[in-house]
């Protein structure tokens, strides 16, 4: 997908996890005996931070598997957000991504350009809503990513006025949404911070949020096409 783009700086992991970074099935098993019936939840997936994520998760040998890989294009987001939330009601899973602007005739636009399409096509057909800001190249050869953060963080808090959740699962790590979480849970919602054991944990996120879920390889190996592992 995006393997020569530096999207952001990586970040060496912290250890010493706070007590609240649980395990998926920890949460799941906390939220279904406080909360029986469920509440609608939205999953907003900042799309750099998680392919970083995944990355570093698939890179981990499995038993069975040929060895580490890129985050494919199919992975399963709409079954993954599904059993990340349980026993909460999915409402919607909302993505966010810089649009890479296609430049004819440049050999790695035109890749990045055509992995991206592919990405966003099967992204629509999972019904994940897309949220898109923009990439802009640098003059070292690297792109930047504008207007993403923010986006998100407006959508987090516009949604939550408007009541379209109750609970919100952030699948990002920047430090910069700190704010928007804050805001989200002085409206009386919650937000959970959707981490990874190997890549980077925001302990500000950690701080603001109501809970933590740190994932391991195994809880994302299951959502990648059989054909890959």
């Amino acid at each position: 997908m995006y393997d020569s783009v530096d999207f952001m700086t990586v970040t060496t992991y912290n250890s010493n996890a706070k007590p609240t970074a649980l395990p998926p099935e920890t949460v799941r098993r906390q939220s279904f005996s406080a909360n029986v019936g469920g509440r609608k939840a939205i999953v907003f997936i900042d799309g750099s931070n998680w392919y970083h994520k995944l990355k570093k998760l698939l890179s981990m040998p499995q038993p069975g598997s040929v060895g580490p890989m890129r985050p494919p294009i199919d992975f399963d987001v709409r079954t993954f957000s599904t059993e990340l939330v349980a026993p909460e009601t999915l409402a919607e899973i909302r993505y966010y991504i810089g649009k890479i602007r296609r430049i004819r005739g440049d050999a790695k636009s035109e890749t990045l350009y055509g992995n991206q399409q592919k990405l966003l096509r099967f992204l629509q057909k999972q019904n994940v809503q897309l949220g898109l800001g923009h990439l802009i190249p640098y003059p070292d050869g690297s792109f930047h990513e504008k207007g993403v953060d923010i986006l998100l963080a407006v959508e987090m808090i516009r949604f939550a006025l408007d009541g379209r959740y109750d609970i919100a699962y952030l699948v990002s790590s920047d430090t910069d949404l700190v704010p928007a979480v804050e805001e989200c849970t002085r409206l009386g919602k919650e937000v959970v911070y959707v981490g990874s054991s190997l890549h980077g944990q925001s302990f500000g996120l950690t701080k603001a949020c109501s809970r933590t879920i740190l994932l391991q390889p195994k809880d994302v190996t299951k959502y990648v096409p059989p054909k890959l592992l």
